[in-house]
């Protein structure tokens, strides 16, 4: 993979209140492309690429239609060890149980 990349989360997969899987995908350098499009990855790639040193944010829908950057994606562990993902900055309308769901 790319050093020091930027991904970005569009959607979340849940089974029951875990998160399984995002839709993610690589960002352009201007941050208003894909270099590649969003597509489903288990949540051990995004953990992957958040342990290299990449960064991964969220993506929400905006008003206009476009996706609209919303707070950098985190790894979190579970008490029983599991690992899943959270959200640095969580505000209302912008946590990570507001992304669509896949």
């Amino acid at each position: 993979m790319l050093e020091n990349a930027k991904y970005g989360i569009t959607a979340v997969r849940y089974a029951g209140a875990e998160v399984i899987g995002a839709m993610m995908g690589l960002m352009g350098d201007s941050e208003t492309c894909w270099d590649f499009s969003p597509t489903p990855a288990r949540i051990t790639d995004v953990v992957d690429r958040l342990m290299e040193g990449d960064t991964v944010i969220s993506l929400f829908p905006g008003r206009d239609g476009r996706l609209a950057a919303g707070p950098v994606v985190l790894v979190d562990v579970l008490p029983e060890g599991t690992e899943t993902l959270a959200l640095d900055d969580e505000q209302p309308g912008r946590c990570l149980r507001d992304l669509p769901r896949f």
